[in-house]
Order: structure tokens, then sequence, then C-alpha cells
């Protein structure tokens, strides 16, 4: 007799956000529909890394998150998107098959969670100061720090950037908190293709501070329907969503042969239940 296992090793959760948004220079509607994102914690040490799915005009536009610091270049590279491709390989549900007799202290996987709580002139005029900047790859770094949540979306509608409505609301507790921005336009020149499809290449960067935060709200402003967001953590303590119920998906259960055959289809059934 054989016992069939779910065994889900790392657990990620979807939500409609990204970790910052989208300002063009070309006009038209810029939309995310899924990330990745991969969080290393160790005491104040934060590393994160970052895969965009971006739709909308190739002409030069900018990816705009929130930092709790001013990051200088040595903080910021760019992964291959490989890097990526194994962590979801790596984290993928999985059925394991085993003798009906194994002892509970084999394990056959861990449970983890994903989770989080986004030439330039100095716009000194709108409360804006340019604290650093610097090329890595196809991105145009800088690093800016606002009085005003106004005042940094007139500073990028003066560097002629399409700002999505609504952006100054959303920017204000991270103002008011003393975040930074981290503001990456995106030279197409330099950007690579895939059939005729923009690929940004993933960004990681590192910063040391006590909190520990991921600011996914700003997604909602690039928001064309439903987003997904895949977060993997990868710390010593457990973090959980801070303004949203944590739903665990059932993992490290005995299930019935019959799953073994149409697995994909039983893993997306056990997920829309899970959401619902």
């Amino acid at each position: 007799m054989r016992a069939l296992a779910l065994a889900l090793l790392t657990l990620p959760f979807t939500a409609s956000a990204f970790c910052g948004f989208y300002v063009s220079g070309a006009g038209g509607k810029l939309f995310n529909d899924a990330s990745s994102v991969v969080l290393v914690r160790d005491g104040t040490r934060t590393v994160l890394s970052m895969q965009n799915n971006y739709r909308g005009p190739v002409e030069d536009f900018a990816m705009v998150v929130p930092v709790p610091v001013v990051l200088a270049k040595d903080n910021v590279k760019t992964l291959p998107r490989a890097a990526f491709r194994r962590v979801d390989e790596l984290s993928s549900p999985r059925l394991v098959v085993m003798p009906k007799n194994v002892c509970a202290s084999d394990g056959i996987g861990t449970l983890g969670r994903g989770g989080g709580t986004g030439g330039y002139g100095s716009g000194v005029g709108f409360g804006v100061r340019v604290e650093a900047k610097f090329s890595v790859e196809e991105y145009e770094i800088v690093i800016l720090s606002a009085k005003y949540s106004t005042g940094l979306e007139a500073w990028l509608k003066q560097h002629k950037y399409q700002v999505p409505d609504g952006a100054a609301a959303l920017l204000q507790p991270y103002v008011q908190s003393g975040s930074k921005f981290f503001v990456a336009r995106v030279d197409a020149k330099k950007a690579k293709f895939e059939d005729g499809q923009l690929v940004l290449s993933p960004l990681r960067f590192h910063y040391d501070s006590e909190s520990f935060s991921l600011p996914v709200r700003l997604g909602l402003l690039n928001n064309n329907g439903t987003q997904d967001l895949i977060v993997h953590v990868l710390a010593k303590d457990r973090y959980e969503l801070a303004n949203a119920e944590n739903v665990f998906v059932p993992t490290n259960i005995d299930v019935t042969e019959r799953a073994q055959a149409q697995f994909g289809g039983f893993y997306k059934e056990l997920l829309a239940r899970t959401f619902k």
C-alpha cells in the first residue's frame, strides 16, 4: 500500500499589487500583471529581489519603489531571470510517493510563507531632493526624498512622466513615514526583447534598516484587473501580511492515489477553494 502526500516547500501568496508603480514618458497605459519577489532578512539587513511582468509602451519609462534608506550604486544590481525560474522550481507544489510505514521524523517538506506589510533636476521647488544618482544595466536610477506626496507627483510630471491617477494619495503614507523613493528609469535602447516583448532585468537591492516590510499598495496604480504577487521570504522568523487575513494552503497532508493522475487540476482546485 502506498501513501501520497502533498508537500509545499514555500507558500507564496496572491495580492492585488506589486512593490512600486510604473510611470511613462510616452503616454498610454502601463500594466503589471505579475510580480515575483524574494526577500532575505538577516538581522537588520534586507535583500530584496524582484521580477516584474511589464506591459506598455517600449519608450522610456520608470519604476518607482519606496525604500527606507538612501541606496548607493553598490546596493543595486541586476540578476539573471534564471535565478527566479530556479526559485519557482524549488517552491512548486509537489506530490511525494512513499511507503506507508515511513516515520514522521523523515518529513517530506517544511512550510514557509511569504508576507509583507513601493538628467534630473534638484526638484527643490516641490520639496523633493535627489539623494543619489547612478546607472545599472538598462536602469538609470535616482533616489529621491520628498516632503510632500503632491510634490513628488509634481516632480515626476515635471520630468515628463505620465503619473497614474491617485498617485499622491497612495504615496502620502510613505512620504509621512520618511521613506525614500527608488526611481529606476528604463532605457528601452539598452533593454532586452524576446519575441518582440520588452523583458526587464530583475532588480536586486539591499539595505540595513530596523523595519522590514514590502510596499505592495502602490501596485494598485497599474492594476488592470487581477495581479499576482508571489513573495518568498527567507528569514529566521515568520512573517505575514500585516493588513489582511493570512490563509494557509493545506500542505503536508495525505491524499488518495486518484490525485496522482490529475495533480495539476487537483492543486488548482485546492487553491481556488482556499482563496474563496
